[in-house]
């Protein structure tokens, strides 16, 4: 081989958050790197635990410390959980996560994968892909490509094949990555992966990070523990490198078969992270791009739009001819549902990023970080607002008769009077780790009882009046899933396996009615089941849609498309609708 032409180290997967043992860790790594021969230090991405913002700020500063130049994408654990819907990454970092960056005649080109606030497998969306395109167009003459996202560009990746047949139609040959936290050569599609190791290593492994020596056809992958002398692990060629080429490929994913069973009514230009809403004929949904988007079904056409400076994650409410809906970047809007024109505007301090709830002329919804609040729909007045502390309240509040129940990514459910707003209990299941909190759940209320499911896997049972647990049972893997029959005695919750759960609400402890196997293996998809005319309809992460009776029988079960479900409503006709994150809208006759 030649002399290196470009010295790089690759930190990924660092996973910084003040005062734990990477924040320490990460510390003495800069410290090395500031006195390495390095010319540039990319980062991959889970370069926090949570995105809060809190943590964004602290690695920012330690990243800054730098004295080589740097550039970062977000990771999974920036996007799935971040409290500002990926704004404040946005604002400090100068960037959404995409970044083209030239250095001794490469050019890098780093994209996001999401999943995007919820529980979803990665996606590359429309908009980074035609992003790419134009960074191509306009690279440099002789310019060697290399893209840089935080996932493997494999199964973990509802549109995986898309992603490999542009890179390859565009030239790049290779990806850096992250997110398995080993150094392990992978092969997507052709195309070299070039992994990245975790900062803090697996049980039992000493901290490092990686170095990439790139040359001019090939790139040296070289592991370095802290305080010690690196180590060769790879040395391949950017393009077709056996090495890579004998490796297995992931299968493609199956082709979507939803026959007559459901109609594709349009595809979004971008992502679509929010349920659809309704007001006669008129269909309502945002997109990753901030539109909020009004659709004439009869028509088959838009019928107004609205731009905001970031995506949008909460559902759109249609009630007394307003449509509802709050913003990443701040507020809750009500707009005319025919024209379009903005009725009210109630501020707040950060993102709205979770769902809300209309009961007559009032609207409960998150008022962004920390807090909940109660809105007069025809007046836009804010009645009262509740200040739980920290942490999004992102699943939709359940109410029931003047009590309003909800959960945050505090490790809190609680229960307000709904019309005080005064705190009337607080329940957390134990857990220290806000991971495990009922932050995305929809809570089901039947009788005196509240049921949820968490990402604690367990099913829990509370005491509405009180809050004291009745029971709770992780015989099975639950996971976020809710659902409630219309006569409010099955309450139904999804599990990790891929099955359909219905227990009776009316027994004192956890009594399964049926279990009905979906068929989908491994789930955790977060959209709530949804009972029409004696059928329960259920979404899954992979794009796949199933209705079971409710007498537990199975009576289809499809796959639609290859991304996660994001919630089902009901037109006025009688039709259910869903939305899935690709930017497909369905359906259900």
């Amino acid at each position: 081989m030649a002399a290196d032409t470009l010295h790089v180290i690759f930190f990924t997967d660092i996973h910084v958050t003040p005062g734990n043992p990477q924040d320490s860790l990460f510390r003495i790594a800069v410290a090395e790197a500031n006195a390495s021969d390095a010319d540039l230090v990319i980062f991959g991405g889970d370069l926090t635990n949570t995105g809060s913002d809190s943590e964004l700020p602290h690695v920012y500063e330690l990243m800054s410390r730098l004295e080589k130049p740097w550039f970062t994408v977000m990771g999974n654990h920036e996007t799935t959980w971040s409290e500002s819907g990926c704004t404040t990454f946005r604002h400090i970092f100068g960037h959404d996560g995409r970044v083209a960056h030239r250095a001794g005649g490469y050019l890098f080109l780093g994209y996001n994968c999401g999943p995007y606030m919820k529980m979803a497998d990665g996606v590359i969306r429309t908009e980074d892909l035609a992003w790419l395109e134009r960074q191509v167009a306009d690279a440099r003459p002789g310019e060697r490509l290399i893209s840089l996202c935080h996932y493997p560009l494999n199964k973990d990746l509802t549109n995986r094949q898309q992603v490999t047949e542009t890179l390859k139609r565009l030239g790049i040959p290779a990806s850096l990555y992250g997110h398995y936290h080993c150094l392990d050569l992978r092969n997507f599609d052709g195309i070299a992966g070039i992994p990245g190791r975790a900062l803090a290593g697996k049980p039992g492994e000493p901290p490092g990070y990686t170095l990439l020596d790139f040359y001019a056809d090939s790139v040296r992958i070289r592991e370095k523990i802290l305080g010690k002398a690196p180590r060769t692990r790879y040395a391949i060629r950017l393009k077709d490198d056996p090495q890579i080429l004998s490796l297995p490929c992931d299968p493609m994913p199956p082709a979507p078969d939803y026959g007559q069973r459901m109609e594709l009514i349009l595809q979004d230009s971008a992502m679509v992270l929010t349920g659809a809403a309704f007001c006669g004929e008129m269909l309502y949904y945002g997109n990753s791009q901030g539109v909020l988007r009004a659709y004439d079904t009869r028509k088959g056409r838009e019928a107004w739009r609205h731009k905001f400076p970031d995506g949008l994650y909460t559902t759109p409410l249609c009630t007394d001819k307003l449509v509802v809906v709050g913003a990443a970047s701040g507020g809750i809007w009500a707009f005319d549902a025919r024209t379009g024109r903005e009725k009210w505007h109630v501020p707040t301090e950060t993102a709205v990023v979770g769902d809300g709830l209309t009961d007559g002329d009032a609207l409960y919804i998150g008022l962004g970080i920390g807090s909940l609040g109660k809105i007069d729909l025809r007046s836009g007045k804010l009645l009262w607002r509740y200040d739980y502390g920290h942490g999004q309240a992102q699943g939709r509040p359940t109410l029931a008769g003047d009590k309003l129940v909800f959960g945050a990514w505090n490790r809190f459910l609680y229960c307000l009077d709904a019309a005080t707003g005064n705190r009337l209990w607080s329940w957390n299941n134990g857990s220290r780790s806000v991971f495990l909190s009922p932050g995305h759940v929809v809570p089901r209320i039947a009788g005196d009882k509240v049921f949820i499911v968490a990402p604690d896997r367990f099913t829990t049972c509370l005491d509405l009046a009180t809050g004291h647990g009745i029971w709770r049972d992780n015989s099975r893997k639950s996971r976020e899933t809710t659902g409630i029959s219309d006569d409010g005695k099955l309450f139904y919750y999804k599990t990790m396996d891929g099955e359909l759960v219905a227990l009776d609400t009316t027994a004192d402890s956890y009594r399964e009615v049926w279990c009905t196997d979906l068929g989908w293996g491994y789930e955790y998809n977060s959209c709530p089941a949804f009972e029409r005319d004696g059928i329960v309809y259920v979404a899954g992460r992979l794009g796949q849609v199933a209705a079971v009776r409710t007498d537990g029988k199975l009576l289809w079960s499809v796959k639609c498309c290859n991304s996660a479900g994001n919630d089902f409503r009901q037109a006025p006709d009688g039709s259910l609708w869903i939305t899935f994150a690709e930017g497909k809208v369905f359906r259900l006759p």
